[in-house]
C-alpha cells in the first residue's frame, strides 16, 4: 500500500511508552515520519489509553490497524502472571474485532529493561509475556483480521536504548518504530522496511526536542 493517497487510520494501544507527553515525540512519531516518507499518511486515532474500552474506541474511531505495545508497566505495577496477561490480551482483541471484524493487528514484544538482569523472576515473566504474544498471534490470526508480531525486542538493548533502564531514549524509539514498520511492510505491504543501520543516541534524553530531532541521533 505504499503510495497511499488517503489517510490510513491507525490506533496505538499500550502503556506509557507509546503516549505523547512532555514534548517527547515517542516511537509513534518516528513511525509516522518513516511512513510519510514512503507516501503513507497515517491518521493516529483514539485516546491515550484505548485498551480501557477498546470496543468503544474502535467503534468510534474506526481504525484499519491496531498496533499494541504492552508489558513494561504491566510487569512491574503490580506484577501480572503471564496467563492473566494472555487472557486479558485475548479479550481485548475479541472486543476490538466485535467493533471492526476486519481490523489488522500488530502485537509488539515486551521490551528488555534493566530490571530483567538482576531479577530472574522479572526476566522470566518478560519471556513468558513474549511467548504468550507469539501464541496469541498464531492462534488468532485470520484472513479477515490478520495478526502479526513486531519484534520490538530484537534490536533493542536496555543499556544503550533507554534513558533510565526502562523508558526508551531516541534511539530506542527508532528501534520500536522500525520493528512495527517492518511488520506492516511484510504482512500488509504498508510502507517499507525501516532503513538500516539504525541510528544510535548521542545522549540520554527520553525524547527529542522539537527542533533537535536529527541532532540527537547519529548513525552507527
Amino acid at each position: 500500500m505504499s503510495g497511499a493517497t488517503h489517510e490510513v487510520p491507525v490506533m496505538i494501544a499500550g502503556d506509557a511508552i507509546g503516549h505523547v507527553g512532555g514534548g517527547a515525540r515517542t516511537w509513534r512519531y518516528r513511525l509516522w515520519r518513516h511512513l510519510r516518507a514512503h507516501d503513507v499518511r497515517l491518521d493516529l486515532v483514539g485516546s491515550d489509553d484505548p485498551l480501557d474500552d477498546i470496543r468503544a474506541e474502535v467503534a468510534e474511531y474506526r481504525p484499519d490497524y491496531l498496533l499494541v505495545l504492552l508489558g513494561v508497566d504491566e510487569l512491574r505495577r503490580p506484577p501480572v502472571d503471564p496467563g492473566r496477561f494472555e487472557a486479558d490480551l485475548r479479550a481485548s482483541i475479541a472486543d476490538a474485532r466485535r467493533a471492526n471484524p476486519n481490523l489488522r493487528i500488530v502485537l509488539g514484544h515486551v521490551l528488555p529493561t534493566h530490571h530483567a538482569g538482576p531479577d530472574p523472576e522479572f526476566a522470566a515473566r518478560a519471556a513468558g509475556y513474549n511467548t504468550r504474544i507469539d501464541a496469541i498471534a498464531a492462534d488468532l490470526d485470520t484472513a479477515d483480521s490478520p495478526i502479526v508480531v513486531a519484534g520490538t525486542d530484537a534490536e533493542f538493548d536496555a543499556g544503550d536504548h533507554t534513558a533510565d533502564g526502562l523508558h526508551p531514549n531516541p534511539a530506542g524509539e527508532v528501534r520500536i518504530a522500525a520493528a512495527f514498520a517492518d511488520a506492516l511492510a511484510d504482512r500488509f505491504h504498508l510502507g517499507a522496511h525501516y532503513p538500516r543501520p539504525l541510528p544510535r543516541a548521542a545522549g540520554g534524553a527520553t525524547g527529542p526536542h522539537p527542533h533537535r530531532d536529527r541532532a540527537d541521533l547519529d548513525p552507527e
